[in-house]
């Protein structure tokens, strides 16, 4: 192609236990809106953190909060749940 050239930003030592270099092409619509970097860092972490599948497949271990979470509406459900049992019962 002739006269057609991408700006690459080429990151070397990033400092990361992941990753020793890194490389990324920016869109002629980042050039042209004068993209600010933190944006342009938060996108790239947007861009690894969803190639590498998220947050979903990092398995959590079970918390307090979590669990009285799941708990206290199935206590809220059995509470109401014998109530009106018991005052049916009384009421026959």
């Amino acid at each position: 192609m002739r006269g057609y050239q991408k700006k690459v930003i080429y990151l070397k030592d990033t400092g990361s236990v992941f990753f020793d270099e890194a490389y990324f092409i920016v869109s002629r619509e980042c050039e042209i809106a004068r993209i600010d970097k933190g944006d342009m860092v938060l996108e790239a972490s947007r861009i690894i953190e969803e190639s590498l599948g998220g947050r979903e497949n990092i398995k959590k271990g079970v918390t307090v909060r979590g669990l009285l979470s799941r708990l206290f509406p199935f206590l809220c459900g059995a509470i109401f749940s014998a109530v009106i049992i018991t005052v049916t019962a009384v009421l026959i």
